[in-house]
């Protein structure tokens, strides 16, 4: 009999309802609905809104119901990572999910590191200091003692959240739990030592469950927690060989590289780095960094859109091989590129304010970008094969991200190393892989990946590296200027 599998995958931009169809070893894809997703402000806050994505979550399942009828398996959602949802006593949601762009966790390391040293923080937590992780978000909270936050009696996590709309049943799995920075990796559980030094409730947390366990239905059908972080679907999704030496890149909103291990590495090393310890689906440790990724280049051309130049990704990777190479450096990854904005602006304050002259023209702008993005994925990539002691000859870019194939061959110039892209929509084959499993259609991770080959060798492209002297030195004066 034929299978089909719905992943929802909703990205920091965008969701979408897939239907996976598996058939003589081979997976295909098919998207049902897709919808928007983003920060609304109202009154300076950031919010998401979860009803609209509820009411296209639920749209996108019927219509995959109508069309596969009987022969749906399965059904797993996975969104972004950090964020959450408080409820009452009732079941009821307390407030609208603050975005974490939002201004709120803005000098929240120093109320946290006041109580707790950095240093305590990362040996219990192993994760990467980013201001908008929920530690510092329920560390505002908790600081304001917010009615929502008093009343609370559960804290979800966005895809849990959806899948509690969905089944009625309270969860945390494990991958987006360990987004938070208040999951402990080494032990398994909640940071409880940390929290109540912080003064932080710890007893609104659901019971953890690991990715690939099913937690209920909906409608008869069983819904399953895969890695709901949709960093952890994409990692799955990579079709790497089993004794392949490659970095794995999630390409998208954000990039997020890194490599797949059996432990964390939490040590002296990964904490001057800013390294994370992300749980990966079956026992796996996600050894990565969090990186800005095409979201600098979707700000840009969201604002040039407001202006009147409605340029295409096309258009836009064109103009940026017309200007000259090198002639300014940023660091995509500095908290001025964080927020929505004047994204252009920013770019040209940040080459001032850095001593060095300022990009003028659209194609000089994009330039700097496209180029701040690849030296920073070269100069993470050094640090990464230094604190994993690996010997790493491939980049291997999955997700959306990926066919952007000007940013592909920077990273392999860059990083001085082959380039594989491939799958596009790794998030929600990762998310299908584990649905698979869950219902003992496949075994392993191993088996999905397999499958994945078999199924995506169209997508594949390879990129080899190229003007190497030029790209080193490049690297060594954007270490100058902004490291």
């Amino acid at each position: 009999m034929t299978k089909h599998y719905i992943a929802v995958d909703i990205g920091a931009s965008s969701g979408r309802t897939i239907v996976g169809t598996l058939e003589n070893g081979k997976l295909t894809l098919k998207e049902i609905n897709r919808f928007w997703n983003g920060p609304t402000e109202i009154k300076g806050t950031l919010y998401w809104d979860f009803v609209h994505l509820f009411r296209n979550l639920k749209e996108g399942i019927a219509l995959a119901k109508k069309e596969c009828g009987d022969g749906v398996v399965s059904m797993g959602i996975c969104t972004w990572g950090v964020d959450f949802g408080l409820m009452d006593a009732e079941g009821q949601l307390l407030g609208n999910p603050v975005n974490y762009r939002d201004s709120r966790t803005v000098g929240m390391f120093e109320k946290v590191f006041g109580v707790v040293p950095r240093e305590e923080v990362f040996a219990q937590t192993g994760i990467q200091f980013m201001e908008l992780n929920t530690l510092y978000q329920m560390m505002s909270l908790a600081l304001e003692d917010s009615f929502q936050y008093r009343s609370a009696q559960k804290i979800l996590f966005a895809p849990d959240l959806l899948s509690y709309w969905l089944t009625g049943k309270m969860f945390a799995e494990r991958s987006i739990a360990s987004t938070s920075q208040f999951y402990n990796p080494v032990t398994g559980d909640w940071a409880y030592g940390l929290l109540e030094k912080l003064g932080i409730r710890s007893d609104i947390f659901p019971d953890l469950v690991d990715p690939g366990t099913v937690i209920g239905d909906s409608d008869g059908i069983p819904v399953v927690a895969v890695g709901g972080h949709d960093t952890a679907s994409a990692f799955a999704a990579v079709p790497v060989a089993k004794d392949e030496k490659s970095a794995f890149l999630s390409s998208g909103t954000w990039s997020l590289l890194g490599v797949e291990l059996p432990e964390p590495i939490i040590n002296d090393g990964a904490l001057a780095a800013n390294f994370t310890n992300e749980i990966g689906v079956c026992g796996t440790v996600r050894f990565l960094k969090n990186l800005s990724g095409l979201w600098i280049l979707q700000e840009l051309r969201r604002v040039w859109n407001e202006q009147g130049c409605d340029y295409s990704w096309a258009a836009m990777a064109s103009m940026a091989l017309q200007a000259e190479p090198f002639a300014f450096f940023i660091d995509p990854s500095d908290e001025s590129f964080i927020a929505p904005g004047d994204m252009p602006g920013r770019i040209q304050d940040y080459c001032k304010n850095s001593g060095q002259a300022c990009p003028e023209t659209h194609a000089q702008i994009l330039r700097t970008a496209y180029e701040g993005l690849a030296l920073l994925y070269a100069d993470t990539f050094d640090e990464l094969e230094t604190l994993s002691g690996r010997e790493l000859n491939t980049l291997r870019i999955v997700g959306g991200g990926c066919q952007d194939k000007l940013l592909d061959q920077m990273a392999a110039n860059a990083t001085g190393r082959k380039v594989i892209t491939g799958p596009i929509e790794a998030t929600a084959t990762g998310n299908l892989i584990m649905q698979m499993k869950a219902m003992g259609d496949i075994q392993s991770l191993e088996e999905g990946r397999e499958i994945v080959r078999n199924s995506f060798a169209e997508e594949t492209l390879t990129f080899d590296p190229e003007d190497g002297n030029a790209w080193a030195e490049g690297l060594k004066n954007w270490r100058k200027l902004c490291r």
